[in-house]
């Protein structure tokens, strides 16, 4: 007991020293500035500055969300908890990463010195750069944010802190290394855009924790694979979608309509027509029907320059600032509607073109990639369960979910998801059958791809309701599959009972669920 009192008398002691010593350290630092006439401030005194401006300029979020059983798309998914990290760009807003928002159905935010949470909502999301901007009540709020400013500065091995607001609103920080720029894929989309990594953090992050270098901010966390490497959505991406998510109107970030491969086989050059002297640019492997550049590249086609940056045969070109980059950063840096000047070599010979900068709504392809808050369209005829093809359907087989679908549903997601036509606007298919008397025979049935109802071409999930009211005079529903499938046969007159008995069956409340193409 003795020998724990003396142990305390001396902490006790230790720390009333360290503590005059800074104090008197802090006394010398004001003299030496008044007689040098210059502004000495000691680092602990500086950094606990910075802490204290976060404060006011980081939210804590938390998320409910909840989605739709895909393969029981007339079902909600059990109601999830997330949490995120909330930066201010205006008195009354802040951006996240679109990901932690992924189908929200409640967001709730902390401020520092503000016990209750206070609501907040989704002004802009775009999922193809990863980035939301939420907004908050001016009422809600004791005092209005500080707004910070992203500066566009990258320093490889430079060292970075970044900061977070906790869920008891306490400021956390910690510290990692800037080590590279590259374009990488959205965790939530098709697109890529650029990203800065930073290795060696002191904690997993990537749910939107600020990262500055010294008091500047330069990013926010948007993935994280533990402490090795997390990755930071960059101030020029951050700055572009500011400038834009307030209009009415956001017209989104210009995103690739083609595929391109690198170019390195002496060969292929030669094959290509293209003279050995010149030894870069990529070939165009893919073409969409959406997206920056479809219908005007060609497969074969080589990508010589884009805005007269030179592209290597490795798809690289040379960032004044972030060193050797993709050559997609040229083109999602690019307002939509912008010409973007492409040099090409085509049927041996250089060749200028200009091509406009677009973007597409992921509704518009083939195969969507998601579909965050919305319910997955669907129809319950007889028990014959007909959605439209997604991957989120498909990755809801699980791990190794593209050796468990159907080979053809994945040719349809691996080659044709981004060429959608007038002739087909969606995948259709028969996902399975629910077993009733209406269907015997018939319950082994799935994952078919649908041709034609009432010898009605299905371009759409609208078609199927289009096709039921076709021939009002017919007894059956006929429906015919691709690949040679055999043809089923609904008969219509006990349709009515067996869809309410499936109906009560199955807990299937609503038997259609299809946005029209009038809506």
């Amino acid at each position: 007991m003795r020998i724990k009192k003396t142990e305390e008398r001396r902490q006790k002691t230790e720390g009333k020293i360290a503590g005059q010593k800074r104090l008197l350290s802090l006394f010398f630092l004001c003299v030496l500035s008044v007689l040098c006439g210059k502004n000495v401030t000691p680092a602990w005194a500086g950094e606990e500055q910075v802490r204290k401006a976060m404060k006011k300029s980081i939210v804590y979020l938390e998320i409910s969300s909840y989605g739709y059983d895909q393969i029981r798309p007339w079902r909600n998914t059990e109601i999830q908890q997330k949490s995120g990290v909330g930066c201010a760009v205006g008195k009354y807003e802040a951006i996240t990463p679109a990901w932690n928002l992924t189908n929200a159905k409640l967001i709730k935010a902390r401020v520092f010195g503000q016990n209750e949470y206070i609501p907040a909502k989704i002004k802009t999301v775009d999922y193809e750069i990863d980035l939301a901007l939420i907004e908050f009540e001016p009422n809600d709020l004791q005092k209005p944010l500080n707004p910070l400013k992203f500066a566009d500065k990258f320093k490889r091995g430079a060292k970075l802190n970044y900061y977070w607001l906790d869920s008891a609103g306490n400021l956390t920080t910690g510290q990692g290394y800037l080590d590279r720029a590259e374009v990488r894929g959205s965790p939530v989309s098709y697109n890529s855009f650029l990203t800065f990594v930073v290795t060696n953090t002191s904690q997993e992050t990537g749910t939107g924790q600020l990262y500055c270098i010294e008091t500047t901010p330069i990013g926010i966390g948007c993935w994280s694979d533990g402490t090795r490497e997390t990755g930071l959505i960059p101030a020029a991406v951050i700055n572009n979608f500011v400038s834009k998510a307030r209009e009415s109107n956001y017209p989104g970030v210009a995103t690739s309509g083609f595929e391109a491969g690198e170019l390195l086989d002496p060969a292929t050059r030669a094959y290509l027509k293209m003279p050995e002297t010149l030894k870069t640019g990529v070939q165009v492997t893919n073409v969409y029907t959406l997206g920056t550049g479809s219908g005007i590249l060609s497969p074969n086609d080589v990508i010589l320059k884009i805005d007269g940056e030179e592209i290597d045969g490795h798809g690289k070109f040379s960032h004044p600032v972030y060193d050797r980059v993709s050559f997609q950063h040229l083109i999602t840096s690019h307002k939509v509607g912008d010409e973007i000047d492409f040099e090409i070599w085509r049927d041996g010979a250089r060749q200028k073109i200009k091509v406009k900068a677009q973007n597409f709504n992921v509704e518009q392809m083939l195969v969507p990639f998601y579909e965050y808050g919305k319910q997955p369209e669907y129809v319950v005829t007889g028990g014959f369960v007909f959605q439209k093809l997604t991957l989120p359907y498909m990755a809801n087989f699980g791990k190794d979910w593209d050796g468990k679908v159907s080979p053809h549903l994945f040719h349809y997601f691996r080659d044709t998801a981004f060429k959608p036509t007038d002739e087909r606007k969606n995948i259709v298919i028969l996902s399975y059958v629910l077993p009733s008397p209406i269907n015997l025979g018939y319950i082994d049935l799935a994952q078919q791809v649908v041709s034609k109802i009432n010898d009605m071409p299905i371009t759409s999930m609208a078609d199927i309701i289009k096709a039921q009211n076709s021939k009002p005079e017919s007894k059956f529903d006929v429906v015919e599959f691709e690949l040679d499938n055999p043809t089923v046969v609904i008969p219509r007159s006990p349709l009515p009972q067996a869809d309410a008995l499936i109906g009560r069956n199955y807990g299937i409340r609503k038997m259609v669920n299809i946005i029209s193409d009038t809506d």
